[in-house]
């Protein structure tokens, strides 16, 4: 018995529907943002909004429905056996503040509804203190680009 084209076709795409998706872009643990404090605003666009192809207007688009868990920095990444330092969510206009933190490593966790990124951070007294950080957290293109930034400004 031979598959037909269309039975074939529907086995292909079958496969492909469940198939997990594959991320090509994995990001280094253990590089720190390195900032005096955590303070600042979260921005992004979601997968396949056309502001996505701008830098500029991606990070235009504040997100008040972010919210960043601040974890215990651990060389592996778990969020049920890492310990929670502290949660905040974003403000209408996208910002956040973590307010006093302890120097130290921590895993920053920013959950959106359509979209999820971390980072790992090093609070640490620098020569400048932060002023604010700027977190993007648009998907990125399979050439990694396109989003996942982390700017932190110095006063």
């Amino acid at each position: 018995m031979t598959i037909g084209s269309t039975q074939r076709l529907f086995v292909m795409a079958a496969f492909l529907a469940l198939a997990p998706l594959a991320y090509p872009c994995t990001w280094v643990r253990g590089y720190f943002y390195r900032v005096t404090r955590l303070r600042g605003k979260v921005v992004g666009v979601n997968r396949g909004d056309l502001r996505q192809i701008s830098r500029w207007l991606r990070q235009r688009v504040v997100r008040d429905d972010a919210k960043l868990t601040l974890y215990e920095y651990r060389g592996t990444w778990d969020r049920d056996e890492t310990r929670v330092i502290k949660r905040v969510d974003t403000d209408r206009h996208g910002n956040f503040d973590f307010g006093a933190l302890p120097d130290g490593h921590y895993t920053l966790y920013i959950g959106a509804p359509w979209w999820d990124d971390y980072f790992d951070v090093q609070i640490v007294q620098l020569p400048r203190r932060t002023a604010f950080v700027i977190i993007d957290i648009s998907p990125v293109y399979p050439d990694c680009t396109g989003g996942h930034e982390f700017i932190a400004a110095s006063e």
